[in-house]
């Protein structure tokens, strides 16, 4: 996360982030956030494997579900997840430092639409994750 939080994406991220566990404990960073977009890294940890020593996709889809859940807050709006689906392109393995990139295709009054791309340090991609939003009452932060 960006050292002091000044935009109001970064004062979302930042209060969301004092109550996302999930995103904590697997040990993922905010990289950047603005309207509309979010990048999340996050390394590949032993206990992440799966038995055939690759990353869990459960873990994969946490990590791009977490990148689309900041992007479609980042206008202090509260939204949550109405739908999403990813498909699995290469494996990611132990050390592997991944990242996904949140960007906002469509934002309407009441749903969102989100494509999140998740890369590892080669540049290569991994996975790519649609996910629907939906617009509840209420915002994040004051």
């Amino acid at each position: 996360m960006v050292e002091v939080a000044t935009s109001l994406a970064e004062r979302v991220v930042a209060a969301m982030l004092l109550e996302d566990r999930a995103t904590t404990a697997l040990g993922m960073q905010v990289e950047s956030v603005d309207e509309g977009t979010a990048a999340v890294t996050m390394e590949v940890r032993q206990d992440m494997l799966n038995g055939f020593a690759t990353c869990h996709g459960g873990l994969l889809f946490s990590l791009a579900d977490s990148a689309f859940g900041f992007a479609s807050n980042s206008r202090n709006q509260r939204a949550v997840a109405a739908g999403c689906q990813i498909d699995y392109l290469r494996p990611a393995v132990l050390g592997d430092r991944l990242r996904a990139v949140a960007i906002e295709r469509s934002a309407g009054k009441r749903l969102g639409l989100y494509d999140v791309t998740i890369t590892n340090q080669h540049g290569q991609t991994v996975a790519v994750f649609r996910g629907r939003s939906c617009r509840i009452q209420g915002t994040i932060v004051e």
